[in-house]
């Protein structure tokens, strides 16, 4: 079963920073893409997408949210199937890594269980302070 649009979107957004760095906030969001896309994105639109009261996602808008937030396949918020489930789970680490202060991570061929054990390992770990 496909993520909620809004939970991916909510995950792109918090992996997007650096750590340390607060999260990209609506206005920032709509800013860049409008600018990318050259046609005027609100933070509204942001904002409808985030908290899932809008549910699909135009191909341009998806493919620019997802550069700007660092993320290579577009197919994680057109996802069809559970392809998208990869993807999230990296975000995931990768987000929970940096936050926990890791600098390497091999994780390479896992299978999804084997990701999910990963990630909660991870999350049993204090936040990084300093």
């Amino acid at each position: 079963m496909p993520l909620p649009l809004a939970e991916k979107i909510g995950r792109m957004i918090e992996f997007a920073h650096r750590w340390g760095e607060p999260a990209l906030v609506d206005e920032e969001i709509a800013t860049e893409l409008t600018t990318q896309l050259r046609r005027t994105i609100t933070p509204a639109e942001i904002s409808a997408l985030r908290d899932g009261s809008t549910i699909e996602i135009p191909r341009d808008l998806a493919t620019a949210l997802c550069a700007l937030c660092g993320v290579t396949d577009v197919g994680y918020l057109l996802a069809n199937g559970d392809e998208d489930v990869d993807i999230d789970l990296r975000l995931q680490l990768w987000t929970l890594a940096r936050d926990r202060g890791i600098r390497h991570v091999a994780a390479r061929a896992m299978t999804r269980d084997k990701m999910r054990e990963l990630i909660s390992d991870l999350r049993a770990l204090p936040t990084r302070t300093g």
